[in-house]
């Protein structure tokens, strides 16, 4: 119970629990504080002990999510998340570390990394997710390094951007064209909630103009926009009541005044806006709720709402709303920084000039071209790929069509090439790595039909069906077998790891 309802290990001291534990069940034991840790932290090891015996016998590749920030008492935090298959294709979401840092610099981060995969015995990582910060871009780059010899692909798609963080950035700079606006709303919301008297007053108004909503107003965290478009959502259902009070309460006007030093109280104009607003927001809402997903797999339909975000896009730029055009312009700009431009001399070309430049001392100096190149970094191919393996999607028309819509007709046969490229290459790339146990299997078999009945009859078969091309379907490899059986229906649902 302590552990499930996270409650403090003093928990069977509290007074409370002890009278109600007395009459529910006389006879139990009440452990003390030291006992629940005692207790807690031995079934920790027992269940860390399992996860590493795990790791190094079944695991065969893990996928990571880090993130640091700083407590309000200027503390550095940092944790680790693995994500990983069972043997029974069940997907397993654990946090492997959480523990202070001195800093937030990118050597800092990669081998806090590098220190936590020691520690649990990890050295096959798929991909690390992190958030856009420059930072994160050094320390991956310091974890593909010390990952030389088991990365996949070289470690080319190692690095995953987060598609939350993404969408969030895009959004943000979308809401500076109505930042007036959304600030007058927040300081109006703020007033009402702020007093027990302007609570009554709102609340009269409201049955005044028959305002019904079970819903009430909410006030948002600035930096977090979804909040924002749930408070927005809740008081536009109120506009009527706003522009009321402006009427009838001074002092909601006096308050809110730029005499002040405020914004102004919220007009028609602010509460067009604000619908505007609280419409488009409302589709990157549902898209981040379900890209936010950690209890089933997502990354196969990635590709989806990336396109969703540059269709939304797209819409507002298209638009006659003057207002619209202005934040799809700002917003277009952040979206093709990370998602919709294809660049042909990627920093994942350039890297091994850098690695070099590194170790003849020449880094110094580089700041900026480093920074021009991470604005030329393409997509992590990964994306794809993932849709690759969902038998809805493959390498279909479907998705062809979708990459042309996201990169447009110029570039999507760029995209294509190397998308295709680099699913034959991860496949032979698997291939080659576990190919040693089969051939051995095939050897052994070949030297028993040699030596057994019917050997030198069934060898000299197997040359002329080769020759007259019959087996060719036979030697078919499993990329190609797979590509060529028929699509499911896409509007299938279907659990890709069933």
């Amino acid at each position: 119970m302590v552990i499930e309802d996270e409650q403090p290990f003093c928990f069977g001291e509290k007074p409370d629990f002890r009278k109600f534990m007395s009459k529910a069940c006389p006879r139990f034991q009440f452990p003390s504080r030291r006992t629940c840790t005692r207790d807690i932290v031995r079934h920790y090891f027992e269940e860390k002990a399992k996860l590493k015996k795990f790791f190094k016998d079944s695991c065969q590749r893990v996928c990571l999510t880090t993130d640091c920030w700083t407590s309000q008492v200027q503390d550095g935090y940092m944790t680790v998340i693995a994500t990983f298959i069972d043997e029974n294709w069940n997907l397993h979401k654990k946090v492997i570390s959480f523990f202070m840092v001195k800093g937030h610099k990118g050597e800092d981060i990669g081998k806090n990394l590098t220190r936590c995969l020691a520690d649990w015995g990890l050295d096959r990582v798929m991909t690390v997710t992190v958030d856009n910060a420059s930072a994160n871009d050094s320390g991956v780059d310091y974890l593909r390094r010390q990952l030389q010899e088991t990365n996949i692909a070289k470690g080319k798609f190692l690095h995953m951007r987060c598609a939350a963080h993404i969408v969030n950035l895009i959004v943000r700079d979308g809401l500076q064209e109505v930042d007036l606006s959304i600030k007058r709303v927040r300081a109006a919301v703020r007033y009402i909630k702020n007093g027990t008297s302007r609570l009554v007053k709102f609340k009269e108004i409201a049955e005044e103009e028959k305002v019904d909503s079970k819903a009430f107003l909410k006030l948002d965290v600035p930096t977090r926009w979804n909040y924002t478009y749930l408070m927005l959502k809740a008081a536009i259902v109120y506009e009527k009541v706003f522009l009321k009070l402006a009427e009838d309460d001074t002092n909601y006007v006096i308050d809110l005044s730029k005499a002040r030093d405020g914004f102004g109280h919220p007009d028609e104009d602010d509460w067009d806006n604000a619908k505007k607003m609280a419409q488009f927001l409302h589709h990157f809402h549902d898209l981040t709720v379900r890209i936010s997903s950690s209890l089933q797999v997502t990354c196969n339909t990635f590709f989806h709402e990336i396109g969703e975000v540059h269709l939304l896009i797209q819409e507002w730029l298209n638009s006659e709303d003057n207002l619209q055009v202005s934040m799809g312009m700002r917003m277009k700009e952040k979206f093709d920084k990370y998602w919709g431009l294809w660049h042909t001399n990627s920093k994942d070309n350039d890297r091994q000039q850098q690695e070099q430049d590194r170790d003849k001392g020449r880094s110094k100096g580089r700041g900026k071209e480093k920074e021009k190149d991470k604005d030329k970094e393409n997509i992590n191919l990964f994306i794809f790929v993932a849709a690759f393996l969902d038998p809805r999607y493959k390498l279909s028309l479907y998705t062809k069509i979708s990459v042309e819509e996201i990169f447009g007709e110029e570039r999507c046969q760029l995209v294509w090439a190397a998308i295709n490229t680099c699913v034959r290459e991860l496949f032979e790339e698997y291939r080659n790595m576990y190919a040693t146990s089969e051939e051995t299997t095939q050897v052994i078999d070949a030297n028993q039909s040699k030596g057994g009945a019917g050997g030198m009859l069934k060898e000299k078969i197997a040359k002329r069906m080769k020759l007259s091309n019959c087996s060719t379907s036979t030697n078919k490899s499993e990329l190609e077998k797979y590509l060529a059986e028929e699509t499911e229906d896409t509007e299938k649902k279907m659990d890709i790891l069933g």
